[in-house]
Formats: C-alpha cells, sequence, structure tokens
C-alpha cells in the first residue's frame, strides 16, 4: 500500500516517525479525525514531519486534527509543533502541567529574549503566541492549554459503535516530579543582570508524558521519555502504582529512545499484552541510541520490534585544515527521509490483524 493511501473511515493508524534526531507520533481517531503527539522537521523538506504525511493523505486531514502533545521541552521532541498548531485551527493543545508554571513561563521568556535558538523553549514561545493569538476568535478551550497531569482523560470520542470509541489519557508526570520539574526550571532562571547560558538538558526527565490510548477495542502506550528512577511516586513506578485501565497494550512507543534507564521489568509484565508490537525511534546525537545491547534487551521482551532508522551515518573526513576549524563543532551526517513504521487495523478486525508498514529505512529489528 502506497505511503499516501489514507486510512478508512473505520480504521485506526498509530504511525511513528523518527529521522535519527526527534519523533513524532500520529495517530487516526477514526472519521477523519487525529491526533498528534510530539514533532520533529523532515530533513529534506524543513517541514513538520506530522504536516507533511498528513498533507500527503489528501483527505484534509489537518483540519480533523483534535490535539497535538508536546510530551516535555526538549527540542528533539517539539522542534516544528507551532507551525503544526497554526495549520490545525481545530487542535486543542496539551503539554504538562509544570510546563504552565511561572518558573518555565519565566525560563521561556528570558531564553526568548537571549536568543536561545534549538532549546526547546524557543519553539514553547511560539506555541504559547500562536495559541494567544486565537483569542476571541475561536472557542476558549482552544486558546488555553491543556495540562497533563496522572490519569487525566484528555480527549474522549464518543460515538455510535463502541469499536470506533476512542480515550487518551495522561499517565504522568506525577504530583512528585512536577514539583521537581517546577524547581529544577527554577534553578535555570539566571540571577538579575546575568547572562543566560545555552538551556541544558536535564539529567533525569521530570516532565515527560506517557500517553494511554483506548482505540476501539485495543490499547496503546506511548511512552515517551519516561524514566525509571527506583523511587516511589516517580517515572514509572508512579503509573504502575496508580494506573486506572486493567487492560493491557498491544502497541508500546518504547521510552527515551530504547535506552536502559526508560526500562523497566513491569512495565511488560502489567501494562503490555504477549508479544507486544513495540517501536523504537532512534538518538543519533551525541551518546546514540539504542546501543546493540538495548536492541538485544529489548528483544528478550518481544519478537515484534521495530526501528524507524538505523541511526547516522558515519561522519565524513575533510580536508584536515577543514577538520581543524570544525574540531569541537557539534556534527552528524544527514540521511534521507525520516523513518516511518506505520500500523493500521480496522474497528472490526479480530487481535492478530495488526498491519505493520515499513518506510524509508524503518526495519524490523
Amino acid at each position: 500500500m502506497s505511503r499516501s493511501t489514507p486510512p478508512q473511515a473505520d480504521e485506526f493508524e498509530v504511525s511513528i516517525f523518527g529521522p535519527g534526531r526527534g519523533e513524532c507520533i500520529v495517530i487516526h481517531l477514526g472519521n477523519n479525525e487525529w491526533c498528534v503527539v510530539d514533532s520533529c522537521i523532515d530533513r529534506a523538506t524543513r517541514q513538520p514531519i506530522a504536516m507533511q504525511y498528513l498533507n500527503s493523505l489528501a483527505s484534509d486531514a489537518l483540519s480533523g486534527v483534535r490535539l497535538i502533545v508536546a510530551t516535555h521541552w526538549h527540542d528533539d521532541h517539539i522542534r516544528g509543533l507551532s507551525s503544526l498548531l497554526k495549520a490545525a485551527p481545530a487542535a486543542r493543545f496539551c503539554c504538562s502541567l509544570a510546563l504552565k508554571d511561572d518558573h518555565f513561563l519565566t525560563l521561556v521568556q528570558v531564553a526568548t529574549d537571549g536568543g536561545q535558538p534549538e532549546s526547546g523553549v524557543d519553539e514553547f514561545s511560539e506555541v504559547f503566541n500562536t495559541l494567544m493569538r486565537r483569542k476571541g476568535s475561536t472557542h476558549a478551550s482552544l486558546v488555553s492549554p491543556q495540562l497533563a497531569i496522572q490519569n487525566r482523560v484528555l480527549l474522549k470520542l464518543d460515538r455510535s459503535s463502541a469499536s470506533l470509541s476512542v480515550a487518551i489519557s495522561s499517565l504522568s508526570p506525577s504530583d512528585g516530579t512536577t514539583r521537581k520539574a517546577i524547581t529544577q526550571f527554577g534553578s535555570l532562571i539566571p540571577r538579575e543582570g546575568a547572562i543566560l547560558g545555552s538551556i541544558p538538558d536535564q539529567p533525569e526527565n521530570h516532565t515527560s508524558i506517557a500517553l494511554w490510548l483506548n482505540l476501539g477495542t485495543r490499547r496503546v502506550l506511548l511512552g515517551a521519555d519516561l524514566e525509571h528512577t527506583g523511587r516511589d511516586g516517580e517515572g514509572w513506578l508512579a503509573v504502575l502504582s496508580s494506573k486506572q485501565d486493567a487492560g493491557k497494550a498491544g502497541i508500546y512507543k518504547v521510552p527515551h529512545h530504547g535506552s536502559s534507564n526508560g526500562d523497566y521489568d513491569a512495565i511488560w509484565e502489567e501494562l503490555l499484552g504477549n508479544q507486544p508490537f513495540a517501536v523504537v525511534t532512534p538518538f543519533s546525537s551525541g551518546k546514540k541510541l539504542p546501543q546493540p545491547s538495548d536492541i538485544s534487551r529489548l528483544l528478550t521482551r518481544t519478537d515484534n520490534l521495530y526501528c524507524t532508522a538505523s541511526g547516522s551515518k558515519a561522519l565524513p573526513r575533510r580536508d584536515n585544515n577543514v577538520e581543524r576549524e570544525l574540531r569541537g563543532m557539534t556534527r552528524r551526517a544527514v540521511e534521507g527521509d525520516s523513518g516511518h513504521v506505520r500500523l493500521r487495523w480496522t474497528s472490526s478486525e479480530s487481535e492478530e490483524a495488526i498491519r505493520v508498514e515499513l518506510f524509508n529505512g524503518a526495519y524490523r529489528a
């Protein structure tokens, strides 16, 4: 089937994109209604991948986007999100409760004034500006961000057929990690008169939103970058201690690019069914993820493991004088189109009938 073939009205879809830096998930909720989780840029066109993909379906899909979720503020999960929000006027925007705190909003303002490109906060600044520009011209629910916290229903579509009903809930962040995130943001704000340095990614991601999707009779777990800290009330331990739905998911977006700090035995035992379809998005900047040991570990969990891309190629070697000039700069090889793993099924099909399609270098591990 062609990549640009749109889903049928009674067909669900989970498309996971990963170009090697960044990830994006596009979900068909049935009846040409959509949800987009996170954003990254297509390297060839410089457009947000979700926008490019939805436009390619030739079904006016962008007008059917109902929810856009930023799972956290890191640059590899949010780049291009403001452009997508502008192109989807009927979509609500959702982010972590911690990102509406005054500390984060101050950090956004300081970083924007100080010229902090590609820190993630500059993109959030434009997202908030886009929401404010909607004020007075649309429903109030489309102006204010929807704030995710543990076990909150973000979207519910009740339809005449239960097999087409949809519910999307946030499993995180917990109260404890939200408080830690707010403290963390406060520590990044420079004192009055000081110059803001580059904003580092924090060693523990306290704001990440894991999502639980009920799509008809199937369940999907999107792990974002949620980590297992081993501390009660945080990360995956908090999710496992408070999750409302007793069912198990058959589709899983593996958290944190397959890294071991996002993995935990009880996720597979308590939240996932037998042999789930699991998808990893690679991270090829700095320490490359997943490592071969990560793939080996995940293959002990499920036989149905897919990767959106194999990571960046080796960096080209140039003339020695050029190499000296480039030394110390961050570089990575640019490859082709973003890898894409697409899972589709119709509401009437059996549990075994999920169809997996692989595009642009995505592969089964």
